[in-house]
């Protein structure tokens, strides 16, 4: 964390109200990206109005500045929760024509507006603004987030609770010491604050989760303390900060305690905050990547680098499945995602139709089969993994993830013991992307006379041909695999030979009819309504 930045925390942990936390938003802005201008916008109902600036000229910008929900860069910016850059305003077609003298009057040309996002809402608006032609890079819009990020979490902090404020010389010490804190605190783990706070204060501090288990706790023990002060870090998961003293803590010491929680607060919206975002984009792309949604292959490539999302080959996408075919908990999907990390150098997967889907590199160990086993052995209710295609190119995907889908079902269907299987054993591979529609009518074609007479007569024709083939056109073999005569096999191969009128002795004949076979098993497994 920069100097830069932690003078920043240091002034929106000491900011008193709205205000205080925006001047230090738009000042930290303008400094760290050089911009001339910047200002904040807050939603008032279906408005945006002013509220801190920097380096604006005219005193009427300042003053009846305001933009209407979803107009112009700023208002789109927080009706679509995304930032909006536009390189020179002047020739913007998302201009608003009343607001156009104001930006005209201060010499702007360039801006870019990043949204205040709490949850999934957006409160407001950070510009950042240049009064020359710039295209904005991805290091700047990234820098614009971060404070936007900060400031909303802020600003969310500010409308929910009452700052605990005691003495002002008290206070500035205390906040100069948790400033120090948070300059070195790893934002991931607050029970750096819960260690400091029972030094500081030599109390008993204790970190509750939910159901009021015991996270983590700093200090003696105190059976005859009272609890000073004890309060809910966040809601989700519930987290209890809880203060035991054996004395009055005082006005300093409970200033401390609020700052201490703030700061814990804060990491947690922080972290939250960025798992939340991370998960949505990473979602989004996963979810485009393997239901071949796109349009630009580049494009997706790149997005789906800056999302950390490792494309590199060999890549597999692989599906997870229970055996019983119920929907995947959210702790049990969690869990496996997690093994699954383990096993591979990369790993991204998505809850998706009930399934884990995930994109997978190299296995640290063993090879990709032995990896995906060893990573679910031991699972109940039981799961089994499906591999689909290695995939070279980005349009790989789509077709790999239908394989692995298809792979599992088909194991599920056929009550395989393994644990995993792949496309390519089952020898769908290029099969089991096309519709199913178009899998239908080509069995339909080839295998039409074979299913209707079992479905009419009760005979078994499809099930002996594909054990026929199967069994390399040996009869006695295919005999002892259907639990019938040698006799019937060969009076049912005469009469499949009868109603497809085919030599089965001819080789292009018998190319047609496995891959009408596979065709047939894959639309049993993945289609309900049958072929």
């Amino acid at each position: 964390m920069s100097a830069t930045t932690v003078r920043y925390l240091r002034r929106l942990l000491a900011a008193r109200d709205q205000t205080q936390a925006m001047q230090a938003c738009v000042d930290h802005t303008a400094e760290v990206l050089g911009c001339e201008v910047s200002w904040t916008g807050l939603v008032d109902g279906d408005r945006l109005v002013m509220g801190a600036h920097r380096g604006l000229v005219t005193s009427e910008m300042a003053s009846t500045w305001h933009l209407g929900v979803g107009e112009g860069i700023g208002g789109k910016a927080v009706a679509e929760r995304r930032p909006i850059a536009s390189r020179d305003y002047r020739h913007d077609s998302r201009r608003v024509p009343l607001l156009k003298r104001l930006i005209d009057d201060e010499g702007i040309l360039a801006t870019l507006a990043v949204p205040l996002l709490v949850a999934e809402s957006a409160i407001g608006v950070l510009y950042a603004a240049r009064r020359r032609v710039h295209s904005w890079t991805e290091r700047e819009k990234a820098i614009a987030l971060e404070a936007a990020h900060d400031l909303a979490v802020r600003l969310h902090q500010l409308r929910g609770h009452e700052q605990a404020l005691g003495a002002r010389d008290d206070l500035l010490r205390v906040a100069g010491e948790v400033a120090a804190l948070a300059k070195n605190l790893d934002v991931s783990a607050p029970t750096a604050v819960v260690d400091y706070l029972a030094h500081r204060l030599d109390v008993r501090v204790e970190l509750h989760g939910p159901h009021d288990q015991l996270i983590h706790a700093a200090g003696q023990e105190r059976p005859d303390g009272t609890t000073a002060w004890r309060d809910r870090l966040s809601d989700s998961p519930a987290t209890t900060l809880t203060v035991v003293s054996a004395g009055e803590l005082g006005e300093s010491g409970h200033a401390l305690v609020e700052l201490c929680a703030a700061l814990a607060r804060l990491q947690a919206l922080r972290v939250t905050e960025r798992e939340r975002v991370v998960e949505r984009i990473t979602g989004d792309l996963v979810d485009r990547l393997l239901s071949g949604r796109f349009t630009d292959p580049a494009a997706l490539a790149r997005q789906a680098a800056m999302a950390g999302i490792d494309l590199a080959p060999p890549s597999h996408v692989i599906v997870v499945r229970r055996r019983d075919r119920s929907a995947l908990d959210p702790a049990q999907a969690t869990a496996v995602a997690r093994a699954l990390q383990a096993a591979f150098r990369s790993c991204t997967t998505i809850l998706r139709d009930d399934r884990l889907a995930g994109i997978v590199g190299e296995p640290t160990s063993a090879d990709l089969t032995k990896a995906l086993a060893e990573a679910l052995r031991g699972t109940k209710p039981p799961l089994v993994a499906g591999v689909g295609r290695q995939c070279l190119e980005i349009v790989d995907y789509s077709m790999s993830y239908d394989e692995a889908r298809a792979a599992v079902e088909i194991a599920i269907n056929d009550g395989s013991p393994a644990s995993v299987v792949s496309a390519y054993e089952l020898g769908i591979l290029g099969v089991a992307s096309l519709p199913v529609d178009h899998l239908r009518t080509t069995v339909r074609d080839l295998l039409g006379p074979l299913a209707d007479s079992d479905n009419d007569r009760g005979t078994e024709y499809v099930a002996t041909l594909r054990a026929y083939l199967q069994h390399d056109r040996h009869l006695a073999r295919t005999a002892e695999a259907l639990h019938v005569h040698y006799n019937t096999v060969r009076y049912r191969i005469a009469k499949i030979e009868q109603l497809l009128r085919a030599d089965l002795r001819d080789v292009d004949v018998r190319f047609r009819l496995e891959t009408a076979l596979r065709m047939h098993r894959l639309i049993e497994a993945v289609d309900t309504d049958g072929p």
